[in-house]
């Protein structure tokens, strides 16, 4: 069967299209290869007005404030255990909260979703891989906005909640290790006050040796367990120093605001940089149509 003449036309007005565009990409790709120059002076001059702008804008406000996530213990202190108190996102989640936002905005007197849009934290991790297996990390909080006073106070409140928040397990810890010093100074002063009865009644006339003798005895036992006392008080209060001092989280540094550029100036000379390029290249791919129709109408 002969081919049809209609589609060997079609075929050749597709290839002879393919073709003119081919030559058109070819010719605008050669028409911004010599404007070069346009798209360095665009580039250079979106990177200058893109810097200017970033220093001419406001500037704001930023308060950073570092805690420490602490190390939590076994109640015997000899193991280190994992929660959600030393898991750095769980501080993010905290200070983000809805609650937390609020309150802390009512305290300071700012408006909730200024402060929320303002508030960032990040993990501060050890630089060797030992000390990020066997160390909590620090956390950064940091508060930017428009003022300068209420943005230290939001972030130090900030901190504080978190710390509350993050060291239930601890509290309790060091609570109860309070709790049995408190109870071995009282046995403490009550075996002083049996032993000074004791020698006082064993030292007295009108004993028997057998009394005596016996007398002696319970000092002897009440001495001891002094002695026991004293030790295990030692212990209990290592403990609760251990707790308070390591496994608790604390705060590091205070939060003070410092005046920072409203803009990034970085991104503004990337984002200038970038718009300069654009309008460069579009003026590159028009220079000849417009210079050709300025010719015809001259």
């Amino acid at each position: 069967m002969a081919p049809d003449p209609s589609d060997r036309d079609e075929r050749a007005r597709a290839r002879d299209v393919d073709a003119e565009r081919e030559i058109d990409f070819a010719g605008l790709g050669r028409s911004v290869a010599r404007r070069w120059w346009l798209l360095v002076a665009g580039i250079v001059v979106g990177a200058v007005l893109g810097y200017v702008s970033a220093l001419g804008g406001d500037d704001v406000y930023v308060a950073r404030t570092t805690i420490y996530l602490g190390t939590p213990l076994s109640p015997s202190g000899g193991a280190q255990i994992q929660s959600i108190g030393t898991n750095p996102a769980t501080v993010s989640e905290i200070i983000r909260s809805e609650a937390v936002v609020q309150d802390v905005a009512a305290e300071v007197g700012v408006r909730p979703g200024e402060l929320r849009r303002g508030i960032t934290s990040r993990a501060i991790q050890p630089a060797s891989a030992a000390a990020r297996t066997n160390q909590s990390p620090l956390v950064e909080i940091s508060v930017r906005g428009p003022w300068r006073r209420e943005a230290q106070d939001a972030a130090n409140r900030l901190a504080e909640i978190a710390i509350e928040e993050i060291s239930g397990y601890v509290d309790v810890k060091a609570q109860t290790l309070q709790e049995q010093v408190e109870n071995q100074n009282r046995e403490l002063t009550q075996i002083e006050e049996r032993l000074e009865r004791l020698e006082a009644t064993a030292t007295g006339p009108g004993l028997s040796d057998l009394e005596r003798l016996t007398l002696q005895s319970l000092v002897g036992f009440a001495e001891q367990r002094r002695g026991q006392l004293v030790n295990e008080r030692t212990t209990t209060r290592q403990l609760l120093t251990l707790a308070e001092t390591v496994e608790r989280s604390a705060q590091i540094t205070e939060a003070r605001a410092t005046t920072v550029p409203a803009r990034s100036s970085r991104s503004a000379v990337v984002v200038g940089a970038l718009i300069g390029l654009l309008v460069a290249l579009v003026a590159a791919l028009l220079w000849d149509p417009l210079v050709a129709r300025r010719r015809r109408a001259t």
